[in-house]
């Protein structure tokens, strides 16, 4: 009896939990330059609890949707910082910056057909 009451709490407190999370969709500029730097970008937000990245190459806008229970927007801003690109929000970690490519760095459009 002990256990079925436990078993039954147990999923009405998962129950209540999933109703209290929602998914989020945030869009805001990330600073890359080119179509390598879209797949690190997406890459790196292949993650549980985010169902959903794209960063178009052209207009510089990430669109992200993740559960907030999970993430917060800031944590989504620090993920692409320590890669090394900036955001609307936070400037690039200069070390990871430094670690990319000459054409995924800022003004390196220029470099993105050279190999």
């Amino acid at each position: 009896m002990k256990t079925t009451k436990y078993i039954i709490i147990t999923l009405l407190v998962t129950i209540s939990q999933l109703a209290i999370a929602k998914s989020v969709v945030k869009e805001f500029k990330v600073e890359g330059q080119c179509g390598e730097c879209k797949e690190r970008i997406e890459k790196a937000l292949d993650l549980p609890g985010i169902s959903f990245a794209t960063w178009d190459v052209d207009s510089k806008i990430l669109t992200v949707r993740f559960n907030d229970s999970k993430y917060t927007e800031n944590e989504i801003h620090t993920i692409i910082s320590k890669l090394g690109y900036a955001t609307a929000k936070l400037e690039a970690n200069k070390e990871a910056e430094n670690k990319l490519p000459k054409c995924c760095r800022p003004g390196g459009a220029a470099h993105c057909d050279e190999k």
